[in-house]
């Protein structure tokens, strides 16, 4: 009878250890199925010899069988739990900026998904851990999100038919679409999905000869931040000299004036004014004197210039290393375009009034108000001596805070035989360089831009916080420090405990 027994445990042993060796190789290879197969037939003999009725009667086994039968219970419940929860997920983002949750951009892409799009990201087992968080968080968002974690080691035809030369490298793939990402980072992810999924590849014109910025230069005054911020949301990016031009470009989605230092010409002034009344779409960024404000050619369209520059006398910009002529803008109008901002702060260095004319009474004209400096803002007029002697001068002839830097357009050219688009849109903006490269990573500087210029799109969806690098948050001590925690966590944690251990033996005893 012991004998019996002894087989009944063994064969449950060999089918326990196939079931090891098959996890291990993943394949059902002869090694696994002989064990199991030899476990089963030694169970089966075992059950046989010993008499299964006998085995059911006897009292160990039916406590043993209601133990083993609970435990059967419990194993479902959690199982069945567990898959309720893996499609019903709960997440809390409990770090300070979010560094877990995906951006509103990131959302709002993949809401927006009308085809199903594919990852396949080729990575090591033992670095696949960040990279399948990150596609995960994105399946949960979207059904037509789908992704793959390949070895290239060990499916190499998979690597060679997507030319992926490097581990950790994705190709994301839409349709006949795909576009391949050196690294598993929401920003790359997500700029990767919107280029597989968009069918028109726009483009927006760089207005050039006046002064400008150039988006080739990679000073803190050029855009090249902005340049390559708008190619990766798959458009087109080139300067124009509108003074060698007739019209404006057929293929022209937007048209950015970033800060001329110099007077447009009365050529480059009528054919702007063509394209917006055919509908077409053009951003302004105009700077306080000297350089030029466009007054008379904006005042047309509702808009009301200043002459002026607005001066923060708050003494929050010093917080953030801003003087008083970097005004900081916490407050927003009702527009998509700033609609994602109401929780974030943006930076206007030399910045002048611009603002709602509400003297223009064109029904066609829609304005919006998109920012105001704070309450203790000043427009001030006299801002010469200012250049001079470094020091503001604040009269009560200035008006007081909060001030309009920021408007959007929206005219009706319907009527227009010529027009492009129902609706021409116009923003403009009292600085130029909010944009530049010395401050379009400065908390949303670069989210209000490129929302201008999506909204200027007619890409709405595009429209929203987009994704940032995670922190890097380092703890930096004194030697005296770092040995002061080496004796509390190492030596006097340690000695506490072991006492309290010795003190409690002592009293047992």
């Amino acid at each position: 009878m012991k004998l019996y027994k002894w087989i009944l445990a063994g064969g449950f042993l060999l089918v326990f250890i196939g079931l090891i060796v098959y996890s291990i190789v993943n394949v059902w290879d002869y090694k696994s199925l002989v064990l199991i197969a030899l476990g089963l037939v030694g169970i089966v003999y075992s059950l046989i010899k010993l008499d299964i009725r006998n085995i059911l009667k006897d009292r160990r086994f039916l406590y043993g069988g209601n133990a083993l039968l609970v435990a059967l219970l419990v194993i479902a419940i959690v199982g069945l739990l567990d898959f309720f929860l893996a499609r019903h997920t709960i997440r809390v983002d409990t770090t300070s900026n979010k560094q877990f949750s995906l951006s509103d951009q990131t959302i709002k892409v993949l809401k927006n998904l009308k085809k199903d799009v594919k990852v396949l990201a080729f990575v090591k087992d033992i670095n696949k851990g960040p990279v399948e968080d990150l596609l995960t968080e994105y399946s949960h968002v979207s059904k037509r999100f789908k992704w793959e974690l390949i070895d290239p080691d060990e499916k190499p035809a998979i690597a060679r038919r997507h030319r992926v030369r490097e581990y950790g490298n994705l190709v994301v793939m839409c349709e006949d679409r795909e576009e391949q990402i050196s690294r598993a980072e929401e920003e790359d992810l997500t700029n990767a999905i919107i280029k597989v999924t968009r069918e028109e590849r726009k483009k927006v014109y760089f207005a050039a000869g006046h002064g400008e910025g150039s988006i080739e230069d990679d000073d803190r005054y050029g855009y090249s931040r902005a340049k390559e911020a708008i190619k990766e949301q798959n458009y087109d990016v080139k300067e124009i000299i509108l003074a060698e031009k007739d019209s404006i470009p057929a293929d022209a989605s937007v048209i950015v004036v970033p800060g001329p230092k110099k007077e447009l010409f009365e050529h480059e002034k009528e054919i702007l004014k063509n394209y917006i009344e055919a509908g077409g779409s053009v951003l302004f960024m105009l700077d306080p004197r000297p350089s030029v404000g466009l007054e008379d050619f904006l005042k047309d369209y509702g808009i009301k210039v200043g002459d002026d520059i607005v001066i923060d006398a708050s003494g929050l910009g010093r917080l953030f290393g801003a003087g008083p002529d970097i005004p900081i803008v916490a407050t927003y109008g009702d527009h998509a375009i700033v609609k994602d901002l109401g929780n974030y702060m943006t930076f206007f260095p030399g910045v002048r009034s611009v603002r709602k004319d509400e003297n223009n009474s064109d029904f066609k004209l829609d304005v919006v108000e998109l920012a105001k400096t704070g309450s203790q803002s000043y427009s001030v007029k006299n801002f010469e001596d200012m250049y001079k002697t470094g020091k503001i001068k604040i009269t009560k002839d200035d008006e007081k805070g909060p001030i309009p830097i920021a408007v959007a357009v929206t005219k009706d050219v319907s009527n227009n035989k010529d027009k492009r688009r129902e609706k021409a849109r116009i923003v403009v903006v009292g600085d130029s360089d909010f944009a530049s490269n010395a401050y379009f990573a400065n908390q949303a500087n670069g989210d209000l831009f490129m929302n201008m210029i999506s909204w200027l799109l007619a890409d709405e969806d595009l429209i929203s916080i987009r994704p940032k690098s995670p922190d890097i948050r380092t703890v930096n001590m004194t030697p005296a420090q770092l040995k002061s925690v080496f004796w509390l966590t190492v030596i006097i944690l340690p000695a506490i405990s072991f006492g309290i251990g010795v003190l409690v033996y002592i009293r047992r005893r």
